[in-house]
């Protein structure tokens, strides 16, 4: 089964807001996510979605989002 990009959620069930710039997802085909782990979270994982753009605008000098169609 094809997911289309702008439809693809990742491991949650529905599209996050952006956690960048607050905006809706919804069809964006540069969505991503990123779970974050702390030592304390007992395996818990706390999911950001974002716009690649916006986040690739918020990281340090050298780093870089990469789109991959999953």
């Amino acid at each position: 089964m094809s997911v289309d990009a702008a439809e693809w959620t990742g491991p949650v069930s529905q599209r996050i807001r952006c956690c960048i710039c607050g905006d809706d997802t919804a069809g964006a085909d540069d969505y991503v996510v990123i779970g974050v782990i702390t030592e304390q979270s007992s395996g818990e994982i706390q999911y950001l979605g974002a716009h690649a753009a916006h986040l690739e605008g918020a990281m340090a000098r050298g780093f870089t989002v990469e789109v991959t169609l999953m």
